[in-house]
C-alpha cells in the first residue's frame, strides 16, 4: 500500500479503510492508493475531548462499510490531507450531517457555507450531540490548550 494525496478538483470514489476521528478518514482508491481525507468546513471534537468518540462513531456509521464513498476535493491542507466534501449513496453531504447531528462545529475559519452555519445554529438550539454540554470547547481551542506549555 502507498499513500496518495489528490489535488483539488479530482473527484474519486473509493472504500473507507480507516476512520481516525470525527473529521478525518482514509479512503482506498483504485484498490491500492490510500488518500487521507479531512472533511471540509467542519471541525469535530478531538478523540480525547467530550463527544470526540461519539463524533468518530457517528462518522463511521455514515461511511464505514457503505460501499463507494465519493469525495470532492477542494484543496490539500498543511498536513497533505485532501480537504473534501464527502458523499455516499445514502448521504448527500456527510459533512453537513455531522453538523446537524451536533458532532461538529461549522469551521468558519475556513468555510463560509451558509447551510453549515444554519445547521450549527439549529443543532445548538435543539441541544443535540455536543450541544448538550453546558460549555462546549471548540476543537481548535482544545488543541491550543493541549499544546500550551505550563509555566
Amino acid at each position: 500500500m502507498f499513500h496518495v494525496s489528490l489535488s483539488a478538483q479530482q473527484i474519486p470514489s473509493g472504500r473507507v479503510v480507516k476512520v481516525a476521528d470525527g473529521d478525518t478518514f482514509t479512503l482506498l482508491v483504485n484498490g491500492h492508493e490510500q488518500v487521507k481525507v479531512r472533511l471540509e468546513g467542519i471541525d469535530a471534537p478531538e478523540k480525547k475531548q467530550a463527544f470526540g468518540i461519539k463524533a468518530k462513531e457517528f462518522l463511521s456509521s455514515m461511511i464505514w462499510n457503505q460501499g463507494e464513498v465519493t469525495i470532492s476535493v477542494s484543496k490539500k491542507d498543511r498536513y497533505g490531507r485532501s480537504v473534501a466534501k464527502v458523499s455516499t449513496s445514502s448521504v448527500e453531504d456527510v459533512n453537513l450531517e455531522m453538523i446537524k447531528a451536533g458532532y461538529a462545529w461549522h469551521y468558519t475559519d475556513y468555510s463560509n457555507d451558509e447551510l453549515y452555519s444554519v445547521a450549527e445554529s439549529k443543532a445548538r438550539e435543539d441541544r443535540v450531540g455536543l450541544w448538550q454540554d453546558p460549555d462546549p470547547i471548540r476543537p481548535q481551542d482544545f488543541r491550543k490548550k493541549k499544546t500550551t506549555p505550563l509555566l
